[in-house]
This record gives C-alpha cells, structure tokens and sequence, in this order.
C-alpha cells in the first residue's frame, strides 16, 4: 500500500527512519511541548539567578537605612518639621515676590500689577462676570420683596447674576435719598442679612454696621454668604449623612474644578461692585465685612482697585498657623506670595480700616450625632 507509517508498532522502523540510519543520519523525534517546556526552564533559572542575594553595594551618596520602630510615624514628623519650617520662611522668602515702585501712585500700581493678577488666579477669579444694570428683586406673589423698613430706608431681597450657573442673593438697603456711598456689607458666615440690620435677632445693635451705614444715607447691599451648619445628607442614594460644614463641602467640591469658596464669594461682591460701578450718580464704593465677612471684604478690596475703601473687622492676622483653621480656608500657595499684610499693600494706596475686634470663635468640628458619620476635617477660629 505504498510508504505506509508502521512506527507505531514495537520494534518496528518506520520507512523513514530506516533510510536516514542507511545513509549515517540519527533521527532524534522531539514534540514541540518538550521543547518549549525546556526554553522556559533555561529563562526560569536564569531569573532566578539575578534574583540570588548579591554582595550589599552602597550607592555614591546614599547610606543603609537602619532607623528602627515606627517608620510611618517618623515619616509624618518630618514632613511636620518640613512643612513648619517652610511656613516659618514663607515670611522673608514671599519678599522675593514683590518690587514696589514708591516713586509715584501710579508706579506704584503698576509694580504690584503682576502680584495682583497672581492673586485673582490663586483664589479663583477668573471666569467672565454677567453684565447687569439693577438688582433683581426677590418676590413672589406670596412673598413680596420689601423685608423691612428703617429710619430712612427701605430693605429689598435681591438676586443678581454673577456668571453661568451662580447668582448671588441677599438684601438690598436703599435709603430715601441719592446715596452718599454704595457699600457691600459682609456678615459673618453665620450670620444672616436679616442679622445684620436688626430684622431678626442674634446681633447686639451696635454691632449692626449695615443698619448704621444705610441709616447715615448708603445704599447697602448685604450678600448672603455659605455657612457653617452641618451639611448632612447629600443624596438620598447614600443613606450616611456627613458632618462637613456647608462651607467645607463647597470647598471640597470647587477645589475639583481648579476653583475655592473663596473666589465664588469674592466674584459675588464684585458683580455687585459692577453694578455700582455703573450706577449713577457716581459714588464713593466700599467693602465692610466681620468674620468670615472680614475674609472676603479684604480679598475682594485687593482683587479690585474700583473699590475705593475697605474695612475689616474680626480677621486680619498672621496667618503662618492657617493649617490650624478650617480647611476651607487653605488656598493652595497662598502665603508663597501673600499674608495678610501682603493683600493690604494690594489695596495701598486706598484706605483700608482694620478694626482690632473680637473675632468669631469655633473650637472645632460639631459634635457628631448617631446619624451623621465623621468626615469633616479638623480646624478651629480664635480672635486675632
């Protein structure tokens, strides 16, 4: 039947083996997985090898690492002394920063110029403001606009647009006559507008500056800002409610997108400094703020040369212990540049007001309830 294969049977060769041992030819049959099994094996041992305990070498510039205990702990103490020292150095180092011409107002202006577009990109002021004419008002027709009436104004709940996606509200004190100055009036975060006029209670009267401001003849606005209540439960598909403040939570959010708290609540005051800007008749602009409203009355005033005073109550310090504040007051690279006598040269040669005053005073977190889970960050307020 022609070359048929007959290896199969014991003892027998096949036509082809029997040619190639005439002709002096050894035939060696090998299957591919044997092989491949060896090359595998040759590669295994040579891995092997290189992974054998050598001689210990010493790289140029480097030594053993023999610390002993708690690696993780000594690891966190140094970045502690790191971080101090550079917080501690910031002050000589941010000098750097800074060339002011004191030749004339206008070089000075125009030296710090640079220092003042850092800043506004630091805190997050950099989108593109809604133009607008009037402020809004606030009603409905069950809820009319006018909240109250003072000696010689009237109180209105507005709204005003500040850019795509965000409106800052609040209360409007118009007085009877053409305004002597328009003036934002910052609360603390805590506080309410209401508050601040003496509509609702909380604040001891001579404390309510914008009541006093709109009773001497200014038109006030007084914007709401963030505050620091529990935010609680965020979506109801997440059944655990969180401890962080309205005010961290924004923070957490915003820093996602390249933005801060900060830089929302300052672009609020300043679209209302557009707005009076643009009313007529032209009149004196100022910032006045306590607390948090301190905060963003001495930003706002040193992002914006159109206001031409400023006063600030309840915050202006050193702020070398800011890691000891709540976090939603770390700007990131902040104090490499500016303290807070740093955003007051921003506002030279204007008239900037510093009141040494009593300060609002938390301790830290609220306390956490059965319902609510720990997730908030550490941080505490003390008097300047």
């Amino acid at each position: 039947m022609g070359s048929r294969c007959i290896a199969c049977r014991p003892g027998v060769l096949s036509e082809t083996e029997r040619q190639c041992r005439l002709s002096g030819a050894h035939l060696q049959m090998r299957s591919p997985t044997s092989f491949n099994l060896k090359q595998v094996a040759i590669v295994f041992a040579f891995l092997l090898g290189l992974c054998l305990p050598a001689q210990a070498e010493t790289l140029p510039g480097t030594q053993a690492l023999t610390m002993e205990g708690d690696l993780a702990a000594q690891m966190l103490e140094g970045m502690d002394r790191f971080l101090s020292h550079k917080l501690a150095a910031s002050v000589e180092d941010r000098q750097s920063f800074w060339k002011p011409d004191f030749s004339s107002q206008e070089a000075y202006g125009n030296s710090i110029a640079e220092n003042r577009q850092r800043f506004r990109r630091i805190i997050g002021v950099a989108d593109e403001r809604i133009p607008f004419d009037a402020f809004a008002l606030d009603a409905t027709l069950n809820q009319p606009a006018l909240v109250g009436v003072g000696s010689g104004y009237k109180a209105f709940a507005v709204r005003w647009p500040v850019f795509a996606g965000v409106d800052g509200e609040g209360l409007l004190l118009e007085p009877a006559q053409t305004p002597v100055a328009r003036v934002v009036a910052l609360p603390d975060a805590d506080w309410t507008p209401e508050m601040l006029v003496g509509f609702a209670p909380g604040i001891p009267a001579g404390a309510q500056f914008a009541r006093r401001l709109a009773e001497n003849g200014c038109q006030v606005l007084i914007p709401v800002l963030i505050d620091r209540q529990p935010t609680g439960l965020v979506n109801p598909r997440i059944p655990s409610p969180t401890d962080q403040t309205h005010r961290e939570f924004v923070y957490r959010m915003a820093f996602q997108m390249g933005k801060h708290i900060i830089g929302y609540e300052v672009q609020k005051v300043l679209a209302a400094i557009d707005c009076f800007y643009r009313s007529k008749p032209a009149r004196p602009i100022g910032v006045i703020g306590y607390g948090e409203g301190g905060l963003v009355a001495l930003y706002s005033a040193a992002a914006d040369t159109r206001i031409d005073t400023a006063a600030v109550s309840g915050y202006f310090q050193s702020r070398q212990d800011i890691w000891k504040e709540p976090v939603y007051r770390n700007v990131w690279g902040l104090l490499a540049e500016f303290g807070d006598a740093e955003l007051a040269s921003l506002i030279a040669p204007r008239a900037l007001v510093i009141e040494a005053s009593r300060g609002p005073e938390i301790t830290g977190p609220l306390p956490v309830t059965t319902q609510s889970e720990t997730k908030t960050a550490p941080g505490s307020l003390v008097s300047p």
